[in-house]
C-alpha cells in the first residue's frame, strides 16, 4: 500500500511526503493554533525539512551524473531518504556524491548568515533572530552529517578515502567498525547527558551494520547473472484449471506460489494465500479469474543483486525470469541465499 504523496518533481526525481510526516506537520501547527509553541518555531521546523529535501536532492543530482538511478526522495519525520541504486564503488565518485550534501548545508548557512548580517540592524529583531537560528541549524546539520559513521555522509566519505588505499570491503569494514565504536560511546554518554544520544547511537550502530552487510552481499554477488542460478524447469499452472485443481498441485509439489502460463507466455501469478481466500463453494472457478496480473519480473542477463533488491523491496519470495516475452525460469530468495553462502565459503 502506498504511504506517501508526491508533491513535486525536480531533476526528474519525484519528491514525496510520507503520511507520517504529514501527520507530524499537522500536529506541529495544531500546537501553534493551541498556542503551545510559537509560529516562528513551526516555520523554522518546516524550513529545516525543506533544507533536508535540498540536501538529499544534492546527493541525488550528483549521483545521477554518475549514472545512478534515483527512484524518488521521501520525506519522513526522521529526515529525508533518497531511494537510489547502488552508489558506485569508485572512491572518487562516492566521495563527491557524499560530500555534496553537507556542503549544501554549509552554503545555505553562509547565505542565510549573510542575509542576517544585512538585515539585523534594519528589520524587526524577531525576524533576524529567526534567520540566525536557521543558520545555526544548517551548521549543525552539516557537522552531524560529517560524523564518520554510517549511515551519515561522513561514514561514506571515510570509506571513499580508505578505498583509495585498500579493498572496498575492507574499507567498509573499517568505516563500519569506527561507526559502531562511536555509536557505543554516544549511547554511553546518553545515559548521563541526554537520552536522545542513546537513540542516535542505536541508529548509527544499526546503520553501520546494515551498510557492511549490504556491501559484502553486493560485492560477493557482483558479476553473477540471474541466468547463472535461476531454476530453468519451472512448474507452471494453466489459466483454465480450477481453484481445487490448483490446490491439489500445491499440496503435491509443496510450492506456495506458481506462475500461470500458456504456451510459454507468463500471464500471472497465483499463491496459496490467493487460493485459500476462495470460499469452498466457489472453488470451481478458474484461477485466471483470481490470479495476480501485477507482475514483477526480471531478465536472464540482470545482475543477481538487482533481482535480490526487487525481491526484498516488494516482499516477494521469487521472481519469474522473462526472455523475449516467454517464461524461461524462476529465481527465488532461497536460490540467492544459497549461492551467497557458497561463495562466502569459497572465498574464506
Amino acid at each position: 500500500m502506498k504511504t506517501s504523496i508526491k508533491i513535486i518533481t525536480i531533476f526528474g526525481i519525484p519528491i514525496e511526503l510520507d503520511i507520517s510526516f504529514l501527520i507530524l506537520i499537522l500536529f506541529i501547527y495544531s500546537l501553534v493554533f493551541l498556542q503551545f509553541i510559537p509560529i516562528q518555531l513551526a516555520i523554522l521546523i518546516t524550513l529545516v525539512f525543506i533544507t533536508v529535501i535540498i540536501h538529499e536532492l544534492s546527493h541525488s543530482y550528483m549521483a545521477q551524473r554518475y549514472g545512478v538511478n534515483i527512484e524518488k526522495i521521501v520525506l519522513l519525520p526522521i529526515g529525508g531518504v533518497a531511494q537510489m541504486g547502488e552508489i558506485p564503488h569508485n572512491p572518487r565518485q562516492e566521495l563527491i556524491i557524499s560530500a555534496v550534501g553537507p556542503l549544501t548545508n554549509v552554503i545555505i548557512a553562509i547565505v542565510s548568515y549573510i542575509i542576517y548580517l544585512g538585515i539585523k540592524s534594519y528589520i524587526y529583531p524577531l525576524i533576524s533572530t529567526f534567520i540566525l537560528d536557521f543558520t545555526i541549524v544548517n551548521i549543525f546539520l552539516a557537522i552531524f552529517n560529517m560524523i564518520p559513521a554510517f549511515p551519515m555522509d561522513g561514514g561514506r566519505i571515510l570509506r571513499a578515502i580508505l578505498a583509495e588505499k585498500m579493498d572496498y570491503i575492507r574499507a567498509t569494514e573499517i568505516s563500519a567498525s569506527i561507526g559502531k565504536i562511536l555509536a557505543i560511546f554516544m549511547a554511553a554518554a546518553g545515559i548521563f547527558v541526554n537520552v536522545f544520544l542513546i537513540v542516535i547511537g542505536l541508529f548509527i550502530y544499526i546503520g553501520a551494520e546494515q551498510e557492511y552487510r549490504a556491501t559484502v552481499i553486493s560485492s560477493t554477488l557482483s558479476g553473477i547473472k540471474v541466468s547463472d542460478i535461476m531454476t530453468k524447469e519451472v512448474k507452471t499452472l494453466h489459466p483454465n484449471i480450477t481453484v481445487d485443481e490448483a490446490l491439489e498441485k500445491m499440496f503435491q509439489y509443496k510450492h506456495m506460489g506458481y506462475p500461470i502460463a500458456n504456451e510459454g507466455k507468463l500471464l500471472g501469478i497465483i499463491t496459496f494465500h490467493d487460493l485459500s481466500n476462495v470460499e469452498k463453494g466457489n472453488r470451481n472457478i478458474l484461477i485466471k479469474d483470481i490470479m495476480s496480473t501485477d507482475l514483477i519480473t526480471c531478465k536472464e542477463d540482470d545482475e543477481v543483486i538487482s533481482a535480490l533488491e526487487s525481491i526484498t523491496k516488494n516482499d516477494l519470495g521469487r521472481l519469474p525470469v522473462i526472455s523475449q516475452g516467454k517464461l524461461v525460469g524462476i529465481i527465488s530468495k532461497t536460490d540467492i541465499v544459497n549461492i551467497l553462502n557458497l561463495l562466502r565459503k569459497k572465498n574464506k
